[in-house]
């Protein structure tokens, strides 16, 4: 009587990427978490002045009275920004092709790291904050928001690292994806 070899698991397939269905649900998953977040950073930071409050980094030390010139600076600093993350939304929530997978692959990328630039100046508008001991409520927003940039940050990377980035690479090897 022979034995019989124990009978083996079928190997995972992990090496193979994720379905097109799946990559472009990701896809607009990221892309409305980037909707919210861009709503969201940009709607506090514009209610507080209409509340009356203001933001203690563009405030005349003196007077106490707001410095223009800062609030520009601000502006100009994030504006451009804000064009690229909203684009980059906007991208992802318009069909894409699979012959557009790489645009949007770098798209993403390119995204993420001025996404980490943003957060450095933000964080230093916090440390500022705390230095000069500005207000609690705008410590909190500043530092939910630097918060926020880098939830963003882990979750753009691990869309593109775990779900685009291998379509991609894989895309030149499997025409069904």
């Amino acid at each position: 009587m022979a034995l019989a070899p124990p009978a083996l698991d079928p190997p995972l397939d992990t090496d193979r990427p994720p379905s097109w269905a799946s990559l472009t649900r990701w896809i607009k998953l990221y892309s409305w978490a980037q909707v919210i977040f861009l709503a969201s950073l940009i709607g506090i930071t514009h209610v507080v002045p209409l509340l009356g409050k203001s933001w203690s980094p563009c405030l005349v030390r003196s007077t106490g009275a707001t410095d223009w010139a800062c609030v520009a600076f601000f502006h100009v600093y994030e504006i451009p920004l804000v064009v690229l993350f909203a684009y980059h939304a906007y991208v992802g929530l318009a069909p894409i092709a699979r012959a557009r997978l790489g645009y949007y692959v770098s798209l993403t990328l390119f995204q993420i790291v001025m996404l980490a630039v943003f957060i450095t100046f933000e964080s230093r508008v916090v440390l500022d904050d705390l230095a000069r001991q500005a207000p609690t409520w705008e410590i909190a927003v500043l530092f939910g928001a630097c918060v926020g940039m880098i939830v963003d940050v882990v979750l753009g990377a691990c869309v593109v690292f775990g779900k685009l980035l291998p379509a991609h690479l894989a895309s030149g090897r499997d025409p069904t994806i």
